[in-house]
């Protein structure tokens, strides 16, 4: 009986084992070109996603690009629009994904995440002329701040207590800069990376600005939509993880700071 009970037990955790592996098998084989298409939106945010030369290229574009074709898919249709509109079309829309987005604790149930592709360091950046010199975030939240409306900056800058009639809204990051090299804004809040591209962009004399406060600290990702299927997270997951040295190349070929890798 005993000796029963025993080969019983071991079919049993073999079959078991069995189905666990065909699982496997058929999870790792998904075929996604055979699924519903999904919709990536995006901004213009460099070096994450931006213009060059009437094309759409940055560290997500590129590191996207290589998902893939290690997927074996085409490439997919990326389509540009303010964050907010894109934002609220991948919230409520299935089959479509949104980057390069932060993943704060509020965001992090609303979406389907894939990442980190990369660090975004926030910084208050001023004017040297302005000799902003703070020891405590209380004397910081006394001045007027620009930021991306809707976008992780304006959050950011909410998460550490900036009230509203401090912050002065725009659509781009390049009017936030308008708003403080006119000195309609004492500071911009902006990642390390972005303060660099946009600086390095338009020709920008550096030595004339610097940062007077650090905000914080956030990893970037691809957003899909809730209902998207976790075995299509999963393909996306892997494939990124396996590409890790090629993404490597890619953030240093747009020149992406140490501390934001």
């Amino acid at each position: 009986m005993f000796m029963k009970k025993f080969i019983y037990l071991c079919l049993s955790l073999s079959l078991f084992a069995f189905s666990n592996t065909v699982m496997a098998v058929t999870k790792s084989n998904l075929d996604l070109s055979k699924l519903t298409p999904i919709t990536f939106y995006t901004e213009i945010f460099p070096p994450a996603n931006y213009m060059s030369n009437n094309e759409l290229v940055g560290i997500t574009v590129d590191s996207l690009k290589l998902v893939w074709s290690e997927l074996k898919l085409p490439e997919q249709g990326i389509t540009v629009l303010p964050w907010t509109r894109a934002y609220r079309n991948t919230l409520k829309t299935p089959n479509t994904a949104l980057f390069t987005m932060a993943k704060t604790p509020a965001r992090e149930p609303l979406f389907k995440w894939v990442g980190p592709l990369f660090k975004s360091v926030h910084i208050l950046v001023a004017k040297k002329s302005s000799n902003l010199k703070f020891t405590n975030l209380a004397d910081v939240l006394n001045y007027k701040v620009s930021a991306i409306k809707g976008d992780i900056s304006e959050i950011s800058l909410r998460q550490i207590g900036f009230p509203d009639f401090n912050i002065a809204k725009v659509d781009d990051l390049e009017r936030s800069f308008i708003m403080l090299q006119s000195g309609r804004v004492e500071m911009m809040v902006v990642s390390v990376h972005s303060f660099q591209h946009l600086t390095n962009r338009l020709s920008i004399d550096t030595s004339q600005y610097e940062q007077v406060w650090k905000v914080n600290e956030i990893d970037n990702y691809i957003a899909f939509n809730v209902d998207t299927s976790d075995d299509v997270i999963q393909a996306y997951q892997s494939a990124l993880d396996k590409l890790a040295s090629q993404r490597t190349l890619i953030k240093q070929s747009y020149i992406l700071p140490a501390i934001e890798y």
